[in-house]
Formats: C-alpha cells, structure tokens, sequence
C-alpha cells in the first residue's frame, strides 16, 4: 500500500482529525503533542504540505493550519507524494507515479501532478526520491494533471538513518552568549550556521553567519547571540531515513537540518554536504 512519505502523512492526518474534532484552527504544537514529536519538525512537515496545497494557515491570536479539501482526497487514495524539482527548485508534487518500459530503450514515467509544469515541457526534472529510493531524472513531454516524463537515468539512493552520516555533538550556542566567541569559529572553521540551544540543549534558532558579520560590518560587538538568531530551525530526528532530509532540504530549499533524538535534545547536524559525501550521486539533486 502506497502512502505519503510517513512523517508527512503523519502529521496531515493528525491535522485533519485534530481540525475535525475541533473545527478551528489547528496550532502545530497541538500536531507535536499528538504525534510526540518535536514542534520545529512538525513545521517543517507544515512548509511542505502548504507549498503543495493540501493546508493553509491563518494568522493571529486564533490562527493555526487547515486542511484543504485535497488534504482529504490525497488521505483517502493513501497515495505517496515527491517532489519534482528543475535546476534545484520545487516546481511540484507528484502523487502518483507509474513506470512504463523500464526494460525498453525509452522508459516512461506516468504522473498525477500537483503544480503546474507546462512551463518544464522538453526540459529536464527531477523526481523523488520514491519511497523506494529511486530517484528519477528525465525529461517532461506532457504536462497536465496526468503527466509525463521520458526517462534518461535512473539512481538509487541506499537507505541509511540520519544518525549515520550527521555531524554528531555539533558547537551549540546559547541565547544569552556574546557573539564575540562565536566570530573565531566563523572565520576559521567556516562555519555557514551554528545551532542555538536552550539549557535543556533542545534547539530555539540558527546563528547564522550572514547575520553575524552584519552585525560586525555595523560595529556591533555588544549583541547577543538571541539578537540576531533565527529562531524555529529545521529539525530532523536521528532515526529518520536520509530520503526523508532530502525531501526536507529540496521542499524547503534548505541546506541544513538539526538532528534531535527522542528527548527533543540535539544530537548533531546533517547538511547537503553529508548527504553528497555518502551518495555523490546526487550532487545535482540536493
């Protein structure tokens, strides 16, 4: 039985029964108590479902996620969902995949379609990875609802959890740090991101290296580092298969997850990088 990638069906079919149970909008951290999992994840699931039209939010005071009436339909067909991608940008969803021909010299790639490719037709995508790990490169020769793809390569990507290739036990700051410490790492080990934790070394942001050398660019050495973090950072957990990062990283157009176990605590960092020394492969994909 075909399914969504499970953390993404996960977290929409504890929207829908939160939102049909209460008929109001659903605040994500009512999905992570539900689902026990971390909240920051659960809003990464969130970005993923709201680029493909199967949620919406509404801000305020009252405000949270709704399902579409696709979120329904998509529950109902228990089908599976991948994003297909054109020079590392998402152009949308497929639902449904069938392989035609993979034994002649000009496989097919048959595909309902969320999004919108008339504008890809003759140019070359990306599909997945599949549940099953492939990943399919190719080019689009019909674009409709159901559409399709001449296949020109086809790669299979091992499975192996997040743990296994993270950075593990990453430098983490705390909100309250001076920055001061932080420019050294910057420079000498080139550091793009380093986490933030709270005192329960549960991730709360992202010092970013961009907003820190605005900071020093404009003479402000006596910021903190909660001044200039990002906060609610993509978080992955350990246990995760490594397809489920890049589905993260290519839906969400990041370069970087931060890994947590089961107590919510960070246990290390996965980047593109990571994923492109386990698999070269994939360079162009991720």
């Amino acid at each position: 039985m075909a399914s969504l990638s499970d953390s993404v069906y996960n977290v929409l079919k504890a929207l829908v029964e939160l939102y049909n149970k209460e008929n109001s909008p659903v605040k994500s951290r009512d999905i992570a108590n539900a689902l026990g999992i971390h909240e920051g994840y659960v809003r990464n699931m969130l970005s993923i479902l709201k680029s493909m039209g199967l949620v919406i939010s509404k801000a305020g005071p009252h405000g949270g996620y709704i399902p579409t009436s696709k979120a329904t339909d998509v529950l109902s067909r228990q089908t599976f969902s991948v994003p297909i991608a054109s020079l590392g940008n998402v152009v949308g969803y497929a639902l449904d995949i069938t392989l035609i021909g993979l034994l002649s010299d000009k496989p097919f790639a048959s595909m309902r379609v969320v999004g919108d490719l008339a504008g890809y037709v003759d140019r070359e995508v990306r599909v997945g990875p599949l549940p099953s790990g492939l990943v399919l490169i190719g080019r689009v020769i019909k674009a409709d609802i159901e559409s399709l793809m001449e296949i020109s390569s086809i790669i299979s990507i091992p499975r192996t959890s997040v743990k296994n290739i993270m950075t593990p036990n990453p430098v983490a700051a705390k909100p309250d740090d001076s920055i001061e410490p932080y420019v050294k790492l910057f420079i000498e080990k080139r550091y793009r991101g380093i986490p933030v934790v709270n005192e329960e070394r549960k991730p709360i942001g992202l010092l970013m290296a961009s907003k820190l050398m605005e900071a020093l660019y404009g003479c402000r050495k006596d910021v903190k580092v909660k001044d200039l973090m990002v906060g609610e950072p993509p978080v992955i957990h350990e246990e995760e298969d490594i397809h489920e990062a890049i589905r993260i990283m290519v839906s969400g157009g990041i370069g970087r997850l931060l890994v947590v176990n089961s107590e919510d605590k960070l246990v290390g960092i996965v980047t593109r990088t990571d994923i492109l020394r386990r698999i070269a492969t994939l360079e162009q994909l991720v």
